[in-house]
């Protein structure tokens, strides 16, 4: 009899622990074009403020686009900025009240892509913009406001340093008036020859060193290696350059810093993968060895995109072609602080619906950002995600 209450009360508790994967809602955004969304932030009032780009209107051929939605998903305002080539928005961070916004430019600045920095307030509307790059290529795909009160841009540049792409870091001052207003701090380079791009940055509180997450060809063990660099806050100088990887391609997308300053990375490995590229996790300790790392997926493609810390452990999301509905779908995995699956699910019908970043929301719960093609007015909407 013991044996059979153990055995109902791990069904209720399976139960519960399916039932957090649940979907509270998920909807498309845009018109008769595509669109994508590429970050997001929750708002006070429990809704979302979404960045990305659109070709559904607009000036160019690609726009900045910004949606704002309540707590149900339903879009209350949006607003496209660019001009008459490529511009998208890649990142959005609360600032002292306002919204700081990044991403790249081709309609503004001094090189081909540059650059583009926008301050809106809560209603998406423009306050100031700045441009920063070179005569080349230069894109930012992540941004943070540092403890004091600037705001450092992280991406990549083929304007400066050695060849190809490269980690490009820039800080600037976001509080003068005038021409102080989005004044460049610093600027860095962090690379060799071969192809370096820097796509998640933070700020660590243990140390206040600023640390950046990315891939790189220059350096490491195979054709591609996860590549991460622990910069001065004062000068944006490099004090340390890792690189994490094996025999094939791996990407690094994002990462988390733990309270006892170790760190979790997450992305993808083809290195002894079971399909294309499977979602890919390592935990760093001291003096930043790999302690452990864990692939999951199945015989086709899965990628990790961002990791949330929980209680009990971790929840990863991304993408994955080997199970779900569709040709990829949303993949949401949580796992234990040892990197064992707990639970997962996927969201998604019958065409491309991949996800691009995953947030974790006040309540506890996660919104998963990126775009559909299953559903929608045009060939590819912007889709947001809710779980319960």
């Amino acid at each position: 009899m013991k044996a059979i209450y153990i055995i109902i009360l791990l069904f209720f508790i399976s139960i519960a622990t399916t039932a957090q994967l649940s979907l509270q809602w998920d909807v498309a955004i845009g018109g008769m074009g595509e669109e994508t969304a590429m970050s997001a932030i929750e708002t006070p009032d429990n809704g979302f403020i979404i960045v990305g780009s659109t070709n559904s209107e607009g000036s160019g051929k690609l726009d900045g686009y910004i949606v704002k939605v309540d707590a149900n998903g339903d879009e209350e305002w949006s607003q496209t900025y660019g001009g008459k080539k490529d511009d998208q928005f890649n990142a959005i961070i609360e600032y002292n009240g306002k919204y700081a916004i990044t991403g790249y430019s081709e309609s503004k600045g001094s090189g081909k892509k540059d650059y583009w920095f926008m301050m809106i307030d809560s209603e998406g509307n423009k306050l100031w913009e700045h441009f920063y790059g070179g005569k080349s290529d230069d894109e930012a795909f992540d941004l943070i406001k540092t403890f004091d009160n600037k705001i450092v841009m992280a991406g990549y540049t083929k304007s400066k340093g050695p060849k190809k792409h490269n980690f490009y870091i820039v800080k600037i001052n976001t509080l003068g008036v005038g021409k102080e207003q989005g004044k460049r701090i610093w600027d860095r380079t962090t690379g060799s020859a071969g192809t370096d791009i820097a796509v998640r940055i933070k700020q660590s509180p243990q140390d206040s060193f600023i640390y950046v997450l990315g891939h790189t060809t220059s350096y490491g063990a195979g054709g591609m290696d996860i590549y991460f660099v622990k910069a001065n806050k004062e000068r944006g100088s490099s004090k340390e350059k890792k690189y994490y990887g094996k025999d094939n391609f791996e990407h690094g997308n994002d990462f988390c810093l733990l309270p006892d300053g170790k760190f979790l990375i997450v992305g993808s490995t083809m290195s002894d993968s079971e399909g294309f590229f499977d979602g890919y996790m390592i935990q760093i300790e001291d003096e930043y060895y790999k302690a452990w790392d864990n692939q999951y997926g199945g015989l086709k493609d899965e990628e990790f995109m961002s990791i949330c810390p929980t209680d009990n452990g971790y929840v990863l999301g991304g993408f994955t072609a080997s199970q779900g509905e569709g040709k990829y779908d949303a993949w949401i995995m949580e796992i234990d602080k040892k990197g064992n699956k707990v639970y997962e699910n996927t969201f998604g019908e019958e065409e491309d619906d991949k996800i691009n970043k995953m947030i974790q929301c006040k309540d506890g719960s996660y919104l998963l950002i990126g775009y559909t093609e299953s559903k929608g007015d045009g060939n590819q909407s912007m889709w947001l995600v809710k779980t319960n």
